[in-house]
């Protein structure tokens, strides 16, 4: 199966690093087995939206094909962020989420407040701390399900795949993110800032130094439409090419 949108060539990208990626011709199936709570670890990529009466075909299609996750993940190729058979998917309880899909090849911003340096494989470990800081969730399942991640990301770090930056305040890590190698494209992993330290030009620097640093002549990043990060990321030289629309249905 082709795949034209951006963000799905990179997320796929992404996901053939940590887990795998079997390709039926007419869709995709996407499976990280050592977390298949993963939502967007493990899905089905299709090569359109789904049409009024395809949406119980393709969960179905889904259990087949994952039957040890509990969620059901659709996402579809596509470069206007189409939705398809919007009222049918809400009617079978999944959420609709869309995202704009910026890229930039020159960015730049001011210099930071703070002391910001790349991460050591180890110190990527500690980013899972910093975002379970800043999630809506605090049980110990999120918690485990962002040390898993992280782990990977310091994997790719120990490989040389990716690059982490961090932000400082003496000893404490207070933003980070991560730039991972696809070849001609690059792609931007877990934009994240403590609350006390937004608005201070923390993430736009980090933003800065992962360019700066990487090998791909592109960078790429999504973003939820009209959202802060996405007019974070226009001032500091992205524009939007494509919009994105997938499905999930937690339980």
């Amino acid at each position: 199966m082709i795949v034209r949108s951006l963000a799905l060539a990179t997320e796929l990208g992404l996901a053939g690093m940590r887990g795998t990626i079997t390709d039926r011709d007419d869709y995709l199936v996407v499976a990280t087995p050592d977390q298949p709570s993963y939502y967007y670890g493990n899905l089905l990529v299709l090569r359109a939206p789904p049409q009024l009466g395809e949406v119980g075909f393709w969960s179905r299609r889904f259990a087949d094909e994952l039957p040890h996750c509990h969620h059901v993940t659709l996402w579809w190729d596509g470069t206007t962020g189409d939705a398809g058979a919007r009222d049918e998917l809400l009617a079978h309880g999944f959420a609709i989420d869309h995202a704009q899909v910026m890229t930039a090849q020159r960015i730049s911003a001011q210099e930071s407040p703070l002391p910001i340096r790349v991460l050591t494989a180890d110190e990527t470990r500690a980013t899972a701390d910093l975002a379970f800081a800043i999630s809506d969730h605090h049980d110990e399942h999120w918690r485990a399900f962002l040390r898993g991640r992280a782990a990977w990301h310091a994997e790719l770090v120990a490989r040389g795949a990716a690059r982490f930056h961090g932000a400082f305040d003496g000893t404490t890590l207070v933003a980070s993110l991560g730039l991972v190698e696809l070849g001609q494209l690059a792609r931007y992993q877990d934009v994240q800032t403590l609350p006390a330290y937004r608005g201070r030009g923390l993430a736009s620097a980090l933003l800065v130094a992962a360019a700066e640093a990487r090998r791909a002549p592109t960078v790429v990043i999504l973003a939820e439409p009209a959202s802060p990060a996405a007019r974070i990321y226009r001032r500091v030289g992205f524009h939007t090419v494509e919009m994105t629309a997938s499905a999930l249905r937690a339980r």
